[in-house]
Protein backbone atom coordinates (compact mmCIF):
# COMPACT_ATOMS: atom_id res chain seq x y z
CA UNK A 1 0.00 0.00 0.00
CA UNK A 2 1.09 3.37 -1.06
CA UNK A 3 2.54 5.84 1.89
CA UNK A 4 -1.17 7.71 1.65
CA UNK A 5 -4.55 6.79 0.54
CA UNK A 6 -5.53 7.69 -2.92
CA UNK A 7 -8.69 8.70 -3.70
CA UNK A 8 -10.67 8.32 -6.86
CA UNK A 9 -14.38 8.60 -8.39
CA UNK A 10 -15.13 4.89 -8.20
CA UNK A 11 -18.53 6.08 -7.08
CA UNK A 12 -21.81 7.88 -8.63
CA UNK A 13 -21.79 11.63 -7.34
CA UNK A 14 -25.02 10.50 -4.61
CA UNK A 15 -27.94 13.33 -4.33
CA UNK A 16 -27.05 16.83 -3.08
CA UNK A 17 -29.80 16.85 -1.21
CA UNK A 18 -27.97 16.32 1.93
CA UNK A 19 -26.55 20.12 1.76
CA UNK A 20 -30.09 21.43 1.70
CA UNK A 21 -32.02 22.50 4.80
CA UNK A 22 -29.04 23.13 7.20
CA UNK A 23 -28.73 18.67 6.94
CA UNK A 24 -25.41 17.83 7.67
CA UNK A 25 -24.32 14.67 5.43
CA UNK A 26 -22.90 12.63 8.46
CA UNK A 27 -26.49 13.31 10.35
CA UNK A 28 -27.77 11.14 7.30
CA UNK A 29 -25.79 7.74 9.11
CA UNK A 30 -28.05 5.18 10.21
CA UNK A 31 -27.33 4.17 13.41
CA UNK A 32 -27.51 0.09 14.57
CA UNK A 33 -30.56 -0.79 16.50
CA UNK A 34 -30.46 -4.83 15.73
CA UNK A 35 -27.72 -6.73 13.83
CA UNK A 36 -28.02 -7.52 10.43
CA UNK A 37 -26.66 -10.54 8.27
CA UNK A 38 -24.15 -8.84 5.97
CA UNK A 39 -24.27 -9.32 2.51
CA UNK A 40 -21.72 -11.86 1.09
CA UNK A 41 -21.21 -9.62 -1.71
CA UNK A 42 -20.15 -6.29 0.25
CA UNK A 43 -17.53 -4.47 -0.58
CA UNK A 44 -16.07 -1.72 1.37
CA UNK A 45 -15.33 1.87 0.72
CA UNK A 46 -13.63 5.05 2.20
CA UNK A 47 -14.98 8.40 1.92
CA UNK A 48 -13.30 11.46 2.72
CA UNK A 49 -14.82 15.42 3.04
CA UNK A 50 -11.52 17.19 4.48
CA UNK A 51 -11.36 16.03 7.73
CA UNK A 52 -14.22 13.81 7.59
CA UNK A 53 -14.25 10.54 6.63
CA UNK A 54 -16.43 7.19 6.82
CA UNK A 55 -15.70 3.59 6.09
CA UNK A 56 -18.90 2.08 4.28
CA UNK A 57 -19.89 -1.50 3.57
CA UNK A 58 -21.84 -1.24 0.87
CA UNK A 59 -24.39 -3.80 0.09
CA UNK A 60 -25.11 -5.41 -3.50
CA UNK A 61 -28.12 -5.21 -3.88
CA UNK A 62 -28.97 -7.65 -5.78
CA UNK A 63 -31.98 -10.17 -5.88
CA UNK A 64 -29.92 -13.32 -6.62
CA UNK A 65 -28.05 -12.63 -3.52
CA UNK A 66 -29.27 -14.62 -0.73
CA UNK A 67 -29.32 -11.92 2.00
CA UNK A 68 -30.04 -8.82 -0.09
CA UNK A 69 -32.55 -10.89 -2.17
CA UNK A 70 -34.74 -11.51 0.94
CA UNK A 71 -34.24 -7.77 1.92
CA UNK A 72 -36.00 -6.81 -1.13
CA UNK A 73 -38.48 -9.16 -1.22
CA UNK A 74 -39.34 -8.06 2.89
CA UNK A 75 -39.52 -4.62 1.41
CA UNK A 76 -41.98 -5.39 -1.74
CA UNK A 77 -44.27 -7.25 0.45
CA UNK A 78 -44.77 -4.22 2.97
CA UNK A 79 -45.51 -2.61 -0.55
CA UNK A 80 -48.35 -5.21 -1.48
CA UNK A 81 -49.50 -5.42 1.99
CA UNK A 82 -50.23 -1.36 2.57
CA UNK A 83 -51.50 -1.37 -1.45
CA UNK A 84 -53.70 -3.92 -0.69
CA UNK A 85 -54.70 -2.19 2.91
CA UNK A 86 -56.26 0.30 0.49
CA UNK A 87 -58.84 -1.57 -1.20
CA UNK A 88 -62.85 -0.61 -1.38
CA UNK A 89 -63.68 -3.75 -2.84
CA UNK A 90 -62.01 -7.40 -2.44
CA UNK A 91 -58.73 -8.17 -4.19
CA UNK A 92 -58.40 -10.62 -7.09
CA UNK A 93 -55.48 -12.55 -7.96
CA UNK A 94 -54.73 -12.97 -11.15
CA UNK A 95 -52.30 -15.66 -12.71
CA UNK A 96 -51.00 -15.37 -16.10
CA UNK A 97 -48.55 -18.28 -17.79
CA UNK A 98 -46.69 -18.67 -20.77
CA UNK A 99 -47.61 -21.38 -23.38
CA UNK A 100 -45.71 -24.39 -23.89
CA UNK A 101 -42.41 -22.49 -25.58
CA UNK A 102 -38.60 -22.19 -25.29
CA UNK A 103 -37.83 -20.68 -21.95
CA UNK A 104 -35.78 -17.89 -23.60
CA UNK A 105 -38.82 -17.05 -26.02
CA UNK A 106 -40.81 -16.75 -23.01
CA UNK A 107 -38.86 -14.21 -20.69
CA UNK A 108 -38.09 -12.06 -24.03
CA UNK A 109 -41.65 -12.26 -24.47
CA UNK A 110 -43.08 -11.61 -21.31
CA UNK A 111 -43.11 -7.62 -21.08
CA UNK A 112 -44.80 -7.09 -24.32
CA UNK A 113 -47.27 -9.75 -23.61
CA UNK A 114 -47.92 -7.83 -20.63
CA UNK A 115 -47.88 -4.75 -22.16
CA UNK A 116 -50.88 -5.99 -24.55
CA UNK A 117 -52.62 -7.72 -21.81
CA UNK A 118 -52.63 -4.32 -19.76
CA UNK A 119 -54.33 -2.71 -22.59
CA UNK A 120 -56.90 -4.92 -23.66
CA UNK A 121 -57.95 -5.11 -19.78
CA UNK A 122 -58.03 -1.06 -19.49
CA UNK A 123 -60.39 -0.95 -23.23
CA UNK A 124 -62.55 -3.90 -20.82
CA UNK A 125 -62.40 -1.94 -17.69
CA UNK A 126 -62.37 1.65 -19.63
CA UNK A 127 -59.72 2.43 -16.85
CA UNK A 128 -56.07 0.90 -16.16
CA UNK A 129 -55.70 -1.84 -14.11
CA UNK A 130 -54.44 -0.77 -10.49
CA UNK A 131 -51.88 -3.65 -9.69
CA UNK A 132 -49.21 -5.48 -8.12
CA UNK A 133 -47.95 -8.18 -9.16
CA UNK A 134 -44.51 -10.79 -8.98
CA UNK A 135 -42.81 -13.20 -11.42
CA UNK A 136 -42.46 -16.60 -10.60
CA UNK A 137 -39.91 -19.24 -12.73
CA UNK A 138 -41.29 -22.60 -13.26
CA UNK A 139 -39.44 -26.00 -12.98
CA UNK A 140 -39.54 -25.98 -17.12
CA UNK A 141 -37.83 -22.52 -16.97
CA UNK A 142 -41.10 -20.26 -17.98
CA UNK A 143 -42.21 -17.34 -16.01
CA UNK A 144 -45.52 -17.12 -14.50
CA UNK A 145 -47.03 -13.83 -13.70
CA UNK A 146 -48.89 -13.53 -10.61
CA UNK A 147 -50.96 -10.16 -9.99
CA UNK A 148 -53.04 -8.59 -7.31
CA UNK A 149 -55.70 -6.26 -8.68
CA UNK A 150 -57.69 -3.50 -6.92
CA UNK A 151 -60.85 -1.43 -6.91
CA UNK A 152 -61.04 -3.96 -10.44
CA UNK A 153 -64.99 -4.43 -10.11
CA UNK A 154 -66.07 -7.37 -11.86
CA UNK A 155 -64.09 -9.28 -14.71
CA UNK A 156 -65.64 -12.12 -16.23
CA UNK A 157 -62.86 -15.13 -16.60
CA UNK A 158 -64.26 -15.72 -19.93
CA UNK A 159 -63.21 -12.10 -20.86
CA UNK A 160 -59.96 -12.57 -19.24
CA UNK A 161 -59.27 -15.30 -20.73
CA UNK A 162 -59.50 -13.74 -24.06
CA UNK A 163 -57.31 -10.57 -22.88
CA UNK A 164 -54.79 -13.26 -21.55
CA UNK A 165 -54.44 -15.32 -24.98
CA UNK A 166 -55.00 -12.38 -27.45
CA UNK A 167 -51.87 -10.89 -25.75
CA UNK A 168 -50.11 -14.38 -26.19
CA UNK A 169 -50.24 -15.70 -22.81
CA UNK A 170 -51.56 -18.98 -21.90
CA UNK A 171 -53.78 -20.04 -19.16
CA UNK A 172 -55.33 -17.24 -17.32
CA UNK A 173 -57.06 -17.56 -13.96
CA UNK A 174 -58.54 -14.64 -11.82
CA UNK A 175 -60.76 -15.61 -8.21
CA UNK A 176 -61.59 -12.84 -5.46
CA UNK A 177 -59.86 -13.44 -2.59
CA UNK A 178 -59.60 -11.16 0.99
CA UNK A 179 -56.32 -8.77 1.30
CA UNK A 180 -54.78 -10.52 3.83
CA UNK A 181 -54.48 -13.78 1.92
CA UNK A 182 -53.52 -11.99 -1.17
CA UNK A 183 -50.41 -10.75 0.68
CA UNK A 184 -50.25 -14.20 1.63
CA UNK A 185 -49.99 -15.59 -1.77
CA UNK A 186 -47.69 -12.72 -3.60
CA UNK A 187 -45.24 -13.20 -0.19
CA UNK A 188 -44.85 -16.50 -0.98
CA UNK A 189 -43.81 -16.22 -4.67
CA UNK A 190 -41.77 -12.93 -3.60
CA UNK A 191 -39.50 -14.62 -0.82
CA UNK A 192 -38.84 -17.92 -3.53
CA UNK A 193 -37.80 -15.53 -5.66
CA UNK A 194 -35.13 -13.98 -3.17
CA UNK A 195 -31.72 -15.68 -4.35
CA UNK A 196 -33.32 -16.95 -7.59
CA UNK A 197 -31.07 -16.44 -10.47
CA UNK A 198 -32.85 -15.23 -13.43
CA UNK A 199 -32.39 -14.28 -17.28
CA UNK A 200 -30.85 -10.74 -16.99
CA UNK A 201 -32.47 -7.45 -17.17
CA UNK A 202 -36.36 -8.94 -15.70
CA UNK A 203 -38.31 -7.23 -14.04
CA UNK A 204 -39.14 -8.98 -10.87
CA UNK A 205 -41.71 -6.78 -9.69
CA UNK A 206 -44.73 -5.13 -11.46
CA UNK A 207 -46.45 -2.41 -10.15
CA UNK A 208 -48.91 0.28 -11.25
CA UNK A 209 -48.13 3.93 -9.85
CA UNK A 210 -51.76 3.72 -8.57
CA UNK A 211 -51.30 1.55 -6.54
CA UNK A 212 -49.00 2.77 -3.66
CA UNK A 213 -47.67 6.86 -3.12
CA UNK A 214 -44.84 6.14 -1.05
CA UNK A 215 -43.45 8.96 0.61
CA UNK A 216 -39.65 10.37 -0.33
CA UNK A 217 -37.08 9.06 1.15
CA UNK A 218 -33.34 10.10 1.88
CA UNK A 219 -31.20 7.65 0.20
CA UNK A 220 -27.15 7.64 -0.46
CA UNK A 221 -27.06 11.96 0.50
CA UNK A 222 -23.44 12.31 0.73
CA UNK A 223 -23.60 15.44 -0.59
CA UNK A 224 -21.00 17.52 -2.77
CA UNK A 225 -17.11 17.18 -2.16
CA UNK A 226 -16.69 13.99 -1.36
CA UNK A 227 -13.85 11.81 -2.43
CA UNK A 228 -14.62 7.63 -2.66
CA UNK A 229 -12.11 5.17 -3.00
CA UNK A 230 -12.23 1.20 -2.84
CA UNK A 231 -10.63 -0.61 0.16
CA UNK A 232 -12.01 -3.78 -0.67
CA UNK A 233 -9.43 -6.48 1.19
CA UNK A 234 -7.88 -3.93 3.59
CA UNK A 235 -8.27 -4.07 7.31
CA UNK A 236 -10.48 -1.15 9.00
CA UNK A 237 -8.58 -0.61 11.76
CA UNK A 238 -5.27 0.09 9.60
CA UNK A 239 -7.44 2.35 6.76
CA UNK A 240 -8.81 4.18 9.70
CA UNK A 241 -4.99 4.76 11.33
CA UNK A 242 -3.63 5.72 7.93
CA UNK A 243 -6.65 8.24 7.68
CA UNK A 244 -5.77 9.84 11.16
CA UNK A 245 -2.05 9.92 10.27
CA UNK A 246 -3.09 12.44 6.98
CA UNK A 247 -4.87 14.53 9.47
CA UNK A 248 -8.82 13.45 9.16
CA UNK A 249 -10.21 13.83 12.71
CA UNK A 250 -13.35 12.13 12.66
CA UNK A 251 -13.41 8.34 10.94
CA UNK A 252 -17.33 6.95 11.10
CA UNK A 253 -18.09 3.25 10.36
CA UNK A 254 -21.25 2.85 8.16
CA UNK A 255 -22.98 -0.35 7.32
CA UNK A 256 -24.90 1.01 4.31
CA UNK A 257 -28.64 1.29 5.34
CA UNK A 258 -28.35 -1.09 9.00
CA UNK A 259 -31.46 0.80 10.31
CA UNK A 260 -34.12 -1.28 10.71
CA UNK A 261 -37.38 0.09 8.83
CA UNK A 262 -40.05 -1.70 6.73
CA UNK A 263 -39.04 -0.65 3.66
CA UNK A 264 -35.11 -1.47 3.60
Amino acid sequence: MSAALEFAEVMAAPSPIATKGGVAPLDLISKRTTPRERCPNSFMLCGQNGVWAVLVNASCGHWSCRVCGERKAQRYAGIARRGCELATERIRLVTLTMPREDPGDSWRALGPRFGRFSERMARRLGRRLTYFGTVEMQRRGNPHLHLLTRDSGYVAKAELAAACTGSGFGFADIRQIAPGAGVQYVTKYLHKSAGQEMPKGVRRIRRSRSWLTEPPTIKGAWGEGWRWQSVEGWDGDYVEAKLRAEGVLEVFRYDQRVDVASDD
